[in-house]
């Protein structure tokens, strides 16, 4: 194929970094404060009534061989499920989708929208998650944006597996492998209009922000291994604590993007897309991690709707980086 993978890769990383809530602090007196409903967990079971019970899985959406690790625990019960939910089957055609929507159609480049030390700037993060200048000169600002925000791929290459492909795509690979249907909860059109009908302004404003700190690079960075051990050690809480440090920064119209219409929106298309196969039972499915807690998370919307949630446990002889201590 002649798309380049890093272009389709970081639509997984849109999510990996700003999946974030919209409320954080809660007057239920079972909580501290700080904490979110299902604020710990990344694997659980779902039941109702004598259906055979389906499982949720929350993913990162990068190749760190750490986070990989977590296919070794969830392989068995996807081999054996029905059916794989993700957030999107990528076929050839929605590949194509993915790499055409994001290109440009005014006629300029983006060397030629920004200034030449802030476009130095993208050029050299950008290249952490394998997108080349001579594609990124083409994308459209709300394209750019995410890349800044989102979690580069490990640099080290010799730390990486399987051709650093991201953990989803690994998992909807094996579910075809095994004669596993994979069902697309979104498609790219759909998931990525959540950036593309908002005006480019918003876009090149929130770019410059960014990038006019000066260490945006070593930040960028930073946040990588920060969200890396947050999901290692299952705890969701912590990545809305660190994500609306960020968000505080952000005028309101970032708030309706991020926190409105990309988690509470697409959780409740989710969970509906979801529910057939939450009937017949023996489901899988696997999305982002910060979609699963909050008042309005996958999690809790299923509760509501009279499904019973618990934690799937890890077996003492198989702890290790990707089955975490059950109490963190």
């Amino acid at each position: 194929m002649s798309f380049p993978y890093g272009i389709f890769s970081t639509q997984y990383k849109f999510f990996a970094f700003l999946l974030l809530a919209g409320c954080l602090l809660f007057s239920n007196p079972t909580l501290s404060d700080g904490e979110i409903p299902y604020g710990k967990g990344l694997f659980w079971k779902v039941e109702k009534d004598n259906r055979k019970p389906s499982y949720l899985l929350g993913t990162m959406h990068v190749a760190d061989p750490r986070v990989l690790k977590i296919k070794d625990r969830v392989e068995p019960f996807i081999k054996n499920a029905d059916l794989l939910n993700l957030e999107i089957n990528l076929s050839q055609r929605e590949l194509r989708e993915s790499y055409n929507v994001r290109i440009r159609d005014d006629g300029r480049t983006l060397d030629e929208v920004l200034p030449s030390e802030l476009y130095a700037k993208i050029v050299k993060i950008a290249a952490k998650q394998n997108v080349k200048e001579e594609v990124l000169r083409d994308l459209e600002l709300w394209a750019i944006y995410p890349i800044l925000k989102a979690l580069p791929n490990d640099p080290d290459r010799e730390k990486q597996q399987d051709s650093g492909v991201a953990l989803d795509f690994q998992l909807g690979a094996f579910a075809k492998e095994h004669g596993v249907k994979v069902n697309g909860l979104e498609t790219v059109r759909e998931q990525l209009s959540v950036f593309s009908d908002r005006d480019r302004q918003i876009y090149l404003d929130a770019i410059i922000r960014i990038l006019e700190k000066n260490d945006a690079g070593q930040h960028h960075d930073d946040l990588m291994e920060q969200y890396v051990e947050m999901y290692l050690s299952e705890n969701t809480n912590s990545f809305y604590e660190t994500l609306l440090d960020d968000l505080k920064e952000e005028p309101p119209e970032m708030y309706d993007i991020w926190i409105t219409r990309l988690l509470d929106k697409r959780n409740l298309n989710m969970i509906n897309g979801m529910t057939k196969g939450l009937i017949k039972g023996n489901s899988f499915t696997a999305v982002g991690a910060l979609h699963l807690p909050g008042e309005k998370g996958i999690l809790n919307m299923l509760v509501q709707r009279g499904y019973q949630v618990s934690r799937v446990p890890c077996e003492d002889s198989k702890k290790s980086h990707f089955c975490p201590n059950q109490d963190m």
